[in-house]
Parts: structure tokens; C-alpha cells; sequence
């Protein structure tokens, strides 16, 4: 009887840790909701590219009415359609404005 009591104290310890564990990988892109899970810093912008400028600057004015330059490059994750103006995108940037993801409203090509 001792000997169940301690395999089920040892259990309830390793499923407590298993609770606080953080991997610190939670990479998750959810289009539907709107919303871009990532353990990096940074803010989601969500709006419509207005210009390109280069390979590399977005400009985008989101909801509320504001323009932000993103600066894309091949670090960052997107679709493999080419984004132009006129399409809505939703990306996760730094605290530089660099796109970490971005998802455009634009049906992919297979």
C-alpha cells in the first residue's frame, strides 16, 4: 500500500512540471481569428498594402486608419503568392517594423 502512495506522489510531481512547462516554441498562425501567435516580441498589423517600395518596404494602412512601413525580407514567413497593393495582409512585426509572418488575402497557387 506504501509503495502506491508513492508511485502516485511521484506521478502528481511530473504532471505539476509538465503543467509549467514552457517550450517557448509557440509558433501558431490563425487567419481565421486574425490573430498571429508567436514567443517573439512585436505587434500584428492588419490592413491594406498600399504601396511596395523596393523588394522590401511594405506600406500599409491598417483599420484605424494609420500607415506603417513594413520592411520584408527572406527571413520572414509568407505565402507564396506576391503581395501588391490592394491586398489585405495580416503580419506579425518587431518592435523595427521587420515582418516576422505575413498572410495576404490572396488564394495561394499549388
Amino acid at each position: 500500500m506504501s509503495c502506491g502512495f508513492l508511485l502516485c506522489l511521484g506521478l502528481s510531481n511530473v504532471a505539476s512540471s509538465a503543467d509549467k512547462l514552457d517550450t517557448g516554441k509557440s509558433h501558431s498562425l490563425d487567419k481565421d481569428s486574425g490573430s498571429i501567435g508567436d514567443s517573439k516580441p512585436g505587434k500584428t498589423i492588419k490592413g491594406e498594402v498600399l504601396r511596395v517600395e523596393g523588394e522590401n518596404n511594405y506600406f500599409v494602412r491598417e483599420e484605424d486608419g494609420k500607415v506603417v512601413r513594413m520592411h520584408v525580407d527572406k527571413t520572414t514567413r509568407k505565402p507564396s503568392v506576391l503581395i501588391t497593393p490592394g491586398d489585405n495582409v495580416l503580419a506579425k512585426v518587431d518592435n523595427q517594423n521587420h515582418a516576422i509572418s505575413i498572410l495576404s488575402d490572396q488564394p495561394e497557387s499549388h
